[in-house]
């Protein structure tokens, strides 16, 4: 394990102390400057460098997420737990195994850093399976009959945020990313909460002004490549439905009928569809470049990529529509 002189190289060395910010730091190459550190308050529209973010995050990702028996990272199949995976590699601290990640023997931040909203929006998600973070609705503070035993929201309500209780292990990785400030939420928290949309909020994001501006570019602004993408998912079930009852009655001994087979083609397609917004597509930036998606997390379940898939299959894809496919 690396360590930091307190004052001169021949002073007394100090080892960080496992799991701490120390050893996060030391991981990354981190060398103090001599000067006391000024930290100010982050902004409503963000931190105010990429770097103010991640150690924080990692640090965070590293705490919440489960560990195996030798050190290593488990999802358990889990959603979060696998984006915080996936955040702890693109930070350049772990790889990916089956079943979760493995820390890399010499881990340093990447030149260029992951998406700011893909990783504050794993931060939320974190915080929230591990129970550091648990919305309240309005004007209550506590859950149900017996929240006498629970902690009190600790988290202003703020830009259509509902109030929260935030445990202190997660303070510092959502101050650090713009989301917390002064104990409440701030605007840039906004957009990224409906990525993790809260029931107790009630946000119905997809009648947002700026969900509807976005759905409106991601219509008028398709790239051919993507374009390609969208016509053969919409086209799938009507080209493959005869296909799919063939092999169920060759190979599955199954007597498919053609109906059955569109239906399965249709939910084949809205996964697909919704597999190709969590990859490719941002509220802020519309359609990513193959470049740019290389920055992305891949967030499968995001409530605002699949609603808006979904709200895009409609006026694109007929059978999305309403509409029959017809034989």
């Amino acid at each position: 394990m690396a360590k930091r002189s307190r004052s001169s190289p021949e002073g007394n060395a100090r080892t960080a102390m496992p799991g701490s910010l120390g050893e996060a730091l030391d991981e990354i190459g981190f060398q103090p400057l001599g000067r006391r550190i000024a930290v100010g308050k982050p902004t409503a529209r963000g931190p105010r460098t990429s770097t103010d973010w991640a150690v924080p995050a990692i640090e965070f990702f590293r705490f919440t997420l489960p560990r195996a028996p030798n050190g290593n990272w488990k999802h358990l199949f889990i959603a979060a737990h696998e984006v915080a995976c996936q955040a702890l590699a693109m930070l350049g601290q772990a790889t990916i195994i089956d079943g979760g990640a493995v820390r890399v023997s010499n881990p340093v931040l990447p030149a260029i850093l992951p998406r700011w909203d893909d990783i504050a929006t794993a931060v939320v998600w974190s915080a929230g399976q591990s129970g550091l973070l648990r919305y309240r609705r309005r004007g209550r503070t506590a859950l149900g009959k017996r929240s006498s035993r629970l902690p009190r929201a600790n988290i202003r309500a703020g830009y259509g945020c509902p109030p929260a209780y935030l445990g202190a292990e997660a303070l510092p990785a959502l101050e650090s990313l713009g989301l917390i400030s002064d104990r409440s939420w701030t605007a840039a928290a906004e957009t990224i909460l409906w990525r993790d949309d809260p029931y107790e909020a009630g946000m119905n994001f997809a009648k947002d002004k700026r969900f509807l501006e976005a759905l409106d570019v991601a219509r008028t602004s398709v790239p051919e490549e993507i374009a390609a993408k969208i016509r053969d998912i919409a086209g799938m079930p009507a080209n493959e439905a005869d296909g799919l009852v063939g092999f169920a009655i060759r190979y599955a001994h199954d007597d498919a009928t053609k109906h059955e087979s569109l239906v399965f083609l249709q939910d084949r397609g809205r996964r697909l569809l919704s597999e190709l917004f969590a990859k490719r597509w941002r509220l802020v930036d519309g359609w990513l470049s193959a470049e740019e998606c290389k920055r992305a997390l891949f967030l499968e379940l995001d409530p605002l990529s699949i609603q808006m898939s979904m709200e895009f299959g409609r006026l694109f894809i007929p059978w999305m529509s309403g509409g029959d496919v017809k034989d």
